[in-house]
């Protein structure tokens, strides 16, 4: 949910977890926050955040700076580069390019990542945020290449990032451990790529019924891996677990204070 350049006189970014809290207390700093399906009204109140992700799409650069005013050090945009959601304006346009059905998310389609319409429409989506003034990506859905495992989906998501290091765009990327450790292993990471978030370390989704639980030992293990070998390739880790209990929470506390991870805990899933 990218190392991320923080303003020396702040709290040094991603150096340990929190627990989210009541916007009221505006004395109180947030290492990280994720908001990218809040309404307007909330993003525009949100305040002290040294890294705060949201959806800047329906923003304009006023509302940008409103909250960077707010406290908001570091401002990331989600931009999704590997499925196409349906109530982007977008979505008709590139229908015909898609290639199957998102399982769990009956809203979006993977999209072939490898259509040069679709990585004209992405950088210039880019362009669009990063004109309204927020500081880099939070770039999702690179997990297309663990959906369809071909080399032309890896070869067009290694475009589209090296397409971002030649703009200068600070990317987090969310998720996509399988593109990610492809690179890592080729020895190819784009430089625009500063951290890696990842969802659900210690947590679990129910999609069902949408309830939260606590993951199992198998999966937790290998994402504990994959973010270690990420640190060690020079890319700072963020976490994002869902409705982590207190018991839970402490845990995942522990775990990013001695690695020097940062966390964000969310109730929902809509990351409201």
């Amino acid at each position: 949910m990218t190392k991320i350049l923080v303003l020396i006189s702040v709290v040094i970014f991603f150096t340990a977890c929190t627990v989210k809290t009541t916007e009221n207390l505006t004395d109180v700093r947030h290492p990280y926050g994720v908001f990218i399906g809040a309404e307007k009204e909330k993003l525009l109140s949100l305040n002290n955040y040294d890294v705060l992700v949201i959806d800047a799409e329906l923003l304009t650069s006023e509302d940008i700076d409103v909250i960077h005013q707010n406290g908001n050090n570091e401002i990331y945009s989600y931009l999704n580069i590997g499925s196409v959601e349906d109530f982007r304006s977008y979505y008709e346009e590139f229908l015909p390019f898609t290639i199957g059905e998102y399982k769990d998310w009956d809203n979006e389609k993977w999209i072939d990542v490898s259509s040069e319409k679709w990585q004209t429409h992405i950088v210039e989506a880019a362009d669009e945020l990063m004109d309204k003034g927020v500081s880099g990506l939070f770039v999702d859905n690179t997990d297309v290449y663990y959906a369809f495992h071909e080399q032309k989906i890896y070869n067009a998501l290694l475009d589209i990032f090296n397409a971002f290091t030649e703009k200068g765009i600070k990317v987090i990327v969310n998720g996509g451990d399988v593109f990610i450790s492809e690179v890592i292993n080729n020895r190819s990471i784009p430089t625009c790529i500063k951290a890696v978030n990842q969802e659900t370390v210690f947590t679990s989704i129910n999609f069902d019924d949408k309830s939260f639980g606590e993951n199992n030992w198998e999966n937790r293990e290998y994402f504990i891996e994959y973010l270690n070998v990420c640190k060690q390739n020079g890319m700072d880790v963020l976490l994002i677990e869902y409705g982590a209990n207190d018991k839970l929470r402490k845990k995942v506390m522990d775990y990013c204070n001695k690695n020097d991870y940062v966390c964000y805990f969310a109730d929902s899933l809509a990351l409201d």
